[in-house]
């Protein structure tokens, strides 16, 4: 996994730290993975069962509203860039990184 900046996102899975406008971000070993997926696919939609097998390896959970909550932490600890969410839901079909985002 490499080191990705998007806008002023930082996130280095070296070091296991991601930076917001220079300041770190404490994020969940999940949550780092779940982000770190989002950025590194750039746009991608991501279905629910990609982001489970990336996060814990399973290709699906029990409880699937799992991502949901990890998704809206990640939000809340990152904040707006642009005044938008930095990951967008495609109802009935998964998340990604917000399009204003992607270069």
């Amino acid at each position: 996994m490499e080191r990705i900046a998007i806008k002023q996102i930082i996130i280095d899975p070296e070091r296991f730290v991601v930076m917001k406008e220079g300041s770190k971000v404490i994020l969940t070993k999940t949550e780092f993975f779940i982000l770190y997926l989002m950025m590194s696919t750039k746009g991608k939609i991501q279905s629910r069962n990609a982001i489970s097998k990336f996060a814990w390896g399973l290709e699906s959970l029990d409880r699937p509203r799992t991502i949901d909550t990890h998704i809206s932490n990640i939000r809340r600890k990152i904040g707006r860039i642009d005044e938008k969410e930095i990951i967008t839901v495609i109802k009935g079909v998964g998340y990604k990184l917000d399009d204003s985002l992607v270069e």
